[in-house]
């Protein structure tokens, strides 16, 4: 369970002042949520330490449930929660595409929202799948931007997520005879990437 810390002043910085001193921690080792009455401010703040072991916890649960004995680590940078699992059963905790994988992201993203009503960022990965797959689809954009380059004919992509479409942006910024655009609508929305004379 992940404490829910309730703090009112009668402006921001005497309420977060009182949050740091009676949590006993610095702005960087928490979540806040605030509001704004007339007369009072408010904030609810959660120790991301205390993040930190319910994903533990409750993916050691998890998996333990689906017979898989798992090594979880979990850091925190810019308010992003890094998990890497390790296991003795990477197939199944992966899963088809790495459909499994996703599951388990989106259901401790869920489990966590549901409890505590913040919007928490997590990152999913176990033994380095995803950090693997992002290593091929960067090598094949690189790859489909050579040949844009060669034949000067522009390729419209697949449609892709936002995050696969800002990798296919930052890795074209590199070129400087290349420019990348996003059209259409989620989730058909794609890249196209054009030669351009300069």
């Amino acid at each position: 369970m992940v404490q829910v810390y309730k703090f009112e002043d009668e402006n921001e910085e005497k309420c977060r002042l009182k949050c740091l001193d009676e949590l006993d921690v610095y702005n960087n080792e928490i979540l806040i949520k605030e509001f704004e009455d007339e007369n009072k401010f408010a904030m609810e703040v959660v120790k991301k330490e205390d993040i930190k072991n319910f994903i533990k916890d409750y993916l050691t649960h998890v998996t333990t449930k689906m017979g898989i004995d798992t090594k979880i680590e979990v850091n925190e940078s810019e308010d992003v929660f890094s998990v890497k699992m390790f296991s003795n059963n990477n197939p199944i905790l992966i899963g088809k595409d790495g459909r499994t994988l996703n599951s388990l992201q989106n259901l401790i993203r869920q489990t966590i929202s549901n409890q505590i009503k913040f919007n928490v960022k997590i990152n999913l990965d176990a033994s380095n799948y995803k950090q693997k797959k992002e290593k091929f689809f960067e090598r094949d954009i690189k790859n489909i931007i050579n040949d844009v380059l060669k034949t000067k004919d522009e390729i419209k992509l697949d449609p892709m997520n936002s995050y696969k479409r800002r990798i296919v942006h930052s890795i074209a910024s590199e070129y400087y005879n290349i420019e990348t655009k996003s059209y259409g609508e989620e989730p058909e929305r794609y890249v196209v990437i054009k030669y351009i004379d300069k």
